[in-house]
């Protein structure tokens, strides 16, 4: 079941980053999960990106999360980011997602620009990582 609201959790934030991508270019990163009544949030940080740097995005989409969780109580949730790949350096959709047991995956999708709008996605390398989001609660 909780792998289940960890790939509906990942196919969001892939089709949202995926559209971004294609309407102009690099974006935020963002966050989505999945409270324990069903509900699909989305959520991002108001910083001035001019003066923020992807880790405080990053952090503060970890902060909400777990706000969110003491407060309604989460089973999934993720963020993703436009990073690098670190095997060759190629542009990624870089992905860190968990479930409310404390199983997280790390997931990297290498892309490449053909056109403005058209994105070929290379295969996803998924590993397993430690827990960021729910890591207080178990």
């Amino acid at each position: 079941m909780l792998e289940r609201h960890l790939q509906e959790t990942y196919e969001y934030l892939f089709d949202t980053a995926h559209r971004a991508l294609k309407e102009g270019g690099s974006f935020a990163p963002f966050g989505a999960g999945i409270r324990k009544t069903g509900e699909q949030i989305h959520t991002n940080v108001d910083l001035p990106i001019d003066r923020s740097a992807p880790q405080d995005h990053i952090s503060g989409l970890i902060a909400g999360f777990r706000l969110d969780e003491k407060e309604n109580g989460l089973i999934a949730a993720g963020l993703v980011f436009d990073g690098r790949a670190r095997s060759d350096d190629a542009a990624a959709l870089c992905f860190h997602l968990e479930v409310a047991n404390g199983q997280a995956v790390e997931v990297i999708v290498p892309y490449a620009r053909r056109t403005a709008e058209q994105i070929a996605f290379d295969d996803p390398q998924v590993s397993e990582v430690q827990p960021e989001i729910f890591s207080d609660l178990n």
